[in-house]
């Protein structure tokens, strides 16, 4: 079975595989007209929009993992100020809702929070949130020329890396979200769809035990 599926989209092949088959086998027993065929076409057609779906959700949450990972970290402990002993040792969100990642530092013996996000989409807030404190700095007026013109340098770089930050998430966002809506959407055709294919082999059922009785 296709492995981009969700447990409840694996369910409904399997009751469709069963309702196909013992459809099938009812037709060809003369207890199912053939007329009967048109509900085996929805079903085949809708596996077939719920598939295309499954694989495209797939592809789109890959490129969002793949994208989740543009962010590279070069941490350093803050009481050895090396990486030499560093391991990840998990992630942590802020105040802001910025998540970041921790490490552990097996030379000192301690666990820390790297002060930045590990993923563009934090980072793009993060590095804004920067250039509004740099902005505000280079406005006032205890600032000198030289230091002036190094600050508007450095917000000319990061106002840079935001537009690059923004210019690689800016289609996928628009791609994730739509997917998620249509993803809800199918959930509920995915429940609809399959009540009705058990009403139905309810149906077959009733039919095929009042034909047995009358033989």
């Amino acid at each position: 079975m296709n492995n981009n599926l969700k447990s409840n989209e694996r369910e409904l092949v399997k009751v469709a595989t069963f309702f196909k088959r013992h459809s099938r086998k009812l037709m060809q027993e003369g207890k199912l007209g053939e007329e009967h065929k048109s509900v085996g076409e929805a079903v085949d057609r809708f596996i077939d929009q719920m598939v295309s779906h499954a694989m495209t959700r797939a592809a789109i949450f890959a490129h969002r993992e793949k994208l989740s990972k543009l962010v590279k970290d070069n941490p350093v402990c803050p009481r050895c100020n090396t990486n030499e002993k560093l391991k990840h040792a998990g992630t942590e969100k802020n105040e802001k809702g910025w998540t970041s990642n921790r490490y552990r530092c097996r030379k000192c013996n301690i666990t820390f929070t790297w002060n930045r996000p590990n993923n563009p989409w934090d980072m793009i807030s993060y590095i804004n949130d920067m250039i509004g404190v740099l902005m505000l700095k280079i406005n006032g007026k205890e600032i000198g020329e030289a230091e002036k013109a190094q600050t508007e340098q450095l917000i000319e770089s990061m106002q840079s890396n935001v537009n690059a930050l923004q210019s690689a998430i800016a289609s996928h966002d628009t791609e994730y979200k739509t997917i998620v809506d249509k993803d809800l959407e199918m959930e509920k055709m995915i429940h609809d769809f399959k009540n009705m294919l058990l009403i139905e082999k309810i149906k077959m059922d009733t039919w095929e035990n009042k034909t047995d009785k009358h033989t």
